[in-house]
């Protein structure tokens, strides 16, 4: 998003905001005719409330914070004290750094305005590690995943160095509170003169992709996103696919929110910005039995978004914030206009391989000094 576009508005609301008497409450009902700061910034922010939000992520997720938990256990067992394990946690399961433009919307009064999009709350984190809001839930391994081990491509490469934490009932390898072997985060742009496509995603690659009556754009990369978590990451097997809140999206043809407003809106228990996507029609049916079959289509709640350090997927499609970022916008924008996801690469030929970062800086060692 341009910042210039939102800037001069959003620099007159604050402006506004700290000009209000001491004690003034935003939400106190102005006299009968007459209009007030409060007024105006009500109406600045219920009509770019979403958009200035977009990419201000101001706390950890859940996931992280249990992540965060669960590293400082993993770090004492491994011989660190309880001080350093905290330390370590905190310094690696951060909110992404924010822009000028969300440092501004941090500053912000935290009493809100009415009808003003409710934004999270603004913490930096603490040495102290914050507890999860509820304990983290445990999925027991269903019997089919009970002997599952990650596919070889995603397990850490020999030589580097991590910790095993548990989370949800599965065991995820970490090194510096990152997962093993992420997606360079890559951004191919759609050329401007194709003005609509689909997008297309293959779960085996994790490869985002044009859909499109232009032969120079179909089929050519934007971006490479992780959907599923753990052993079922990026995992087409039936059973993966079957498991609610472990597996892939299923595969099949997806549709955006009718209202082309909210197809990029405010995910609140993912604590940042969210474009659901809705199963119309699932592929692949000869592949699942009739219980399968049953499980994928009673499966919800999916969605593309960004991926934060030391996440995974709960069957949505993750990309890294850059890859977010663009994606998002062909979204609102109204280019990108649907999904199709398919169980292996349909353009082989002009496929690349994936950008794995496989390599790391994280140093067992550091946990004795």
């Amino acid at each position: 998003m341009n910042d210039d576009r939102f800037g001069r508005p959003l620099r007159a609301a604050v402006a506004a905001l700290l000009l209000l008497p001491a004690g003034y409450g935003l939400a106190q009902a102005p006299e009968a005719g007459s209009a007030t700061p409060a007024d105006n910034i009500a109406d600045f922010f219920s009509q770019v409330g979403d958009q200035i939000y977009e990419d201000c992520i101001f706390e950890l997720s859940q996931e992280q914070l249990e992540v965060q938990h669960a590293l400082i256990e993993a770090y004492i067992k491994q011989g660190a004290g309880s001080a350093l394990a905290r330390q370590l946690a905190v310094k690696q399961i951060q909110p992404p750094k924010l822009s000028d433009r969300c440092e501004q919307i941090r500053r912000l009064p935290k009493t809100a305005p009415p009808n003003a999009v409710a934004a999270p709350p603004a913490k930096k984190p603490k040495l102290e590690v914050a507890a999860p809001k509820t304990a983290p839930a445990t999925v027991a391994a269903t019997v089919p995943l009970a002997d599952r081990k990650v596919l070889p491509q995603w397990d850490c490469g020999p030589g580097i160095d991590y910790v095993t934490i548990h989370h949800k009932g599965y065991e995820r390898k970490l090194t510096g509170g990152e997962i093993c072997n992420p997606f360079d985060d890559i951004v191919r742009r759609v050329p401007d003169a194709v003005k609509s496509f689909r997008l297309g995603y293959t779960i085996k690659t994790g490869r985002l992709f044009v859909i499109a009556d232009n032969p120079q754009a179909d089929g050519k990369t934007i971006a490479w996103a992780i959907s599923g978590r753990d052993v079922c990451r990026n995992n087409p097997d039936p059973d993966c696919l079957a498991a609610r809140s472990i597996g892939p999206l299923p595969p099949g043809e997806y549709s955006f929110a009718s209202d082309k407003d909210n197809r990029v809106s405010w995910g609140p228990r993912t604590k940042r910005m969210v474009s659901g996507v809705y199963l119309t029609k699932l592929w692949n049916r000869d592949q699942f039995n009739a219980a399968q079959t049953a499980a994928i289509l009673a499966r919800s709640n999916i969605a593309i978004h960004v991926r934060l350090k030391g996440e995974m997927s709960e069957a949505c499609v993750g990309l890294e914030p850059n890859g977010w970022a663009y994606v998002s916008s062909l979204i609102k924008d109204g280019r990108a206009t649907g999904m199709s996801v398919y169980i292996d690469e349909p353009y082989p030929q002009i496929a690349e391989a994936a950008p794995v970062v496989k390599t790391s800086s994280f140093s067992l060692s550091s946990l004795f000094k």
